[in-house]
């Protein structure tokens, strides 16, 4: 699992700040949270308030990692690739590098009627979780290309052994990449999601 670490801070505005620091940023790549196969699952966790306070307390009960992110997104690569030797070494015959993307994002609960303002509240907050979220899957479908790309470029004179070391090598190296790229993105980011409670 993979998040990005709050700074320690005692003001209310800066807890804030630190749990938003976590939105979209709970990448899990551990394989045994998600299906084992390329695609996209969308998932939803339920908010209804009938005041401003009362909207902060349902985001914090019930987003998900007990409300420390407001959205989320798992992320697990599948680079589905064959080696190929040859006379000349060995080289990777790359199909594709599927993304298996398992999104979580907030839904409006139907209840009593609410005010304009706290309406305008939850249409502002779910419309910037659900863009900061599909930034974080256009940053993976980036790095899928870019893994997909430096696969189909490496090769062997010594033979597939070494090939698929090297391999391992480039995915990994590939991966630890997109890691600090969402890191980055959430880094700037911080300053749209601050106003969201």
């Amino acid at each position: 699992m993979a998040a990005i670490a709050a700074s320690p801070c005692g003001r209310p505005d800066c807890q804030a700040i630190a749990r938003l620091g976590l939105l979209g940023c709970l990448l899990l790549l551990a394989a045994g949270c998600t299906s084992g196969k390329p695609g996209t699952t969308n998932r939803s966790y339920s908010l209804y308030a009938e005041t401003r306070s009362g909207f902060a307390r349902s985001v914090h009960s019930r987003a998900p990692r007990n409300g420390r992110a407001f959205g989320l997104v798992e992320i697990t690569f599948h680079p589905d690739y064959r080696l190929a030797g040859a006379n000349s070494g060995c080289r990777a015959k790359v199909r594709d590098v599927g993304l298996e993307l398992v999104i979580t994002l907030p839904k409006w609960r139907d209840g009593k009627p609410v005010s304009s303002s706290i309406r305008h509240r939850w249409a502002r907050f779910e419309r910037t979780v659900r863009q900061h979220e599909m930034r974080h899957v256009r940053i993976a479908k980036a790095y899928a290309a870019r893994m997909r790309k430096s696969i189909a470029a490496l090769q062997s004179g010594t033979g597939c052994n070494d090939l698929a070391r090297r391999i391992k090598q480039r995915i990994t190296r590939i991966k630890a990449q997109h890691l600090r790229a969402q890191k980055r993105f959430d880094a700037r980011d911080n300053r749209r999601l601050k106003p969201l409670l």
